[in-house]
């Protein structure tokens, strides 16, 4: 990549930002990924690396639908949550791809050291304790 240039996407979390008492680990993993990305950002960019941190929403995978059902959260009680989101639902895999898929194009040719929130404005609001099961 240093020859020819490129683009690097790195997959964060909101909890990267602002996380929760009990996702302490995580938090640090992904804040610490934002560091990271930031710092890449910045050294790599002479040899015109991009380096961006994208913030996927709460997508409702099987894994985050089974691990709320451990927990005793029903599914269609978690979708009533996802049309309180500021833009009024959930996100969905594709929509994180949509966006990953513009930072690696050419279109982004000046997008480096970013943020990108996919969350239906979710980032705009303080994460409720109790939010997510842990």
């Amino acid at each position: 990549m240093r020859k020819s240039g490129g683009s690097i996407v790195n997959m964060g979390s909101i909890c990267g930002i602002q996380s929760l008492p009990n996702l302490v680990a995580y938090g640090a993993a992904k804040g610490g990924l934002l560091s990271l990305t930031r710092t890449l950002a910045g050294s790599l960019a002479e040899h015109r690396i991009r380096v961006n941190y994208v913030i996927p929403g709460w997508v409702l995978t099987e894994g985050e639908l089974a691990l709320h059902k451990a927990h005793g959260r029903e599914e269609e009680t978690l979708r009533k949550e996802g049309e309180k989101l500021p833009l009024g639902r959930h996100q969905t895999p594709l929509d994180t791809a949509h966006a990953v898929v513009f930072l690696l194009s050419d279109d982004a040719s000046q997008i480096t050291g970013t943020v990108l929130h996919i969350d239906a404005g979710a980032s705009t609001l303080p994460i409720a304790p109790g939010a997510y099961p842990g």
